[in-house]
């Protein structure tokens, strides 16, 4: 995670591989908000500012799969778009401890994908051990959320 005002003062940092205009100006919008540092995940969580538009948006980026749930749209295949404010997103990251994939249960996709296996498997592991190791937290919406991507 890294502090926001450092998030906001980050320029223009050349990233991804754009194949159009369109993905050099997306990705000219990104600024890196938490990442794996040091452990080659690829996996990287950006807010999306755009001038003169609404909420900033929450882009998770694993550049190790094909992510991307646009069909014919012109965004990179391996950023997804998050179902999550900036506040639901830190909300999120503590309740979920950082545990590996737990962005892809914001993201309008299909995790029954034979690609998403680990994931899945990650995802269930965590959604069985972490009630019993936190009570005070609601995994149920975790939960739910899962099952309705499977």
């Amino acid at each position: 995670m890294f502090p926001l005002l450092d998030v906001v003062e980050q320029g223009d940092v050349p990233m991804g591989y754009p194949t159009s205009e369109f993905q050099r100006r997306f990705y000219s919008q990104l600024r890196c908000i938490a990442g794996s540092r040091g452990t080659g995940s690829g996996h990287l969580t950006h807010l999306r500012v755009q001038p003169d538009a609404g909420p900033v948006e929450i882009w998770f980026d694993d550049q190790h799969a094909d992510t991307g749930p646009y069909p014919g749209h012109p965004y990179p295949v391996t950023c997804t778009k998050l179902d999550l404010t900036y506040g639901e997103y830190m909300d999120a990251l503590l309740a979920t401890r950082g545990a590996r994939g737990w962005e892809f249960l914001f993201a309008e996709m299909e995790l029954g994908k034979p690609g998403f296996h680990d994931i899945v498997t990650n995802l269930r592991n965590m959604l069985e051990v972490f009630p019993r190791l936190f009570p005070g937290c609601d995994y149920t919406p975790f939960q739910e959320r899962l099952e309705a991507r499977l």
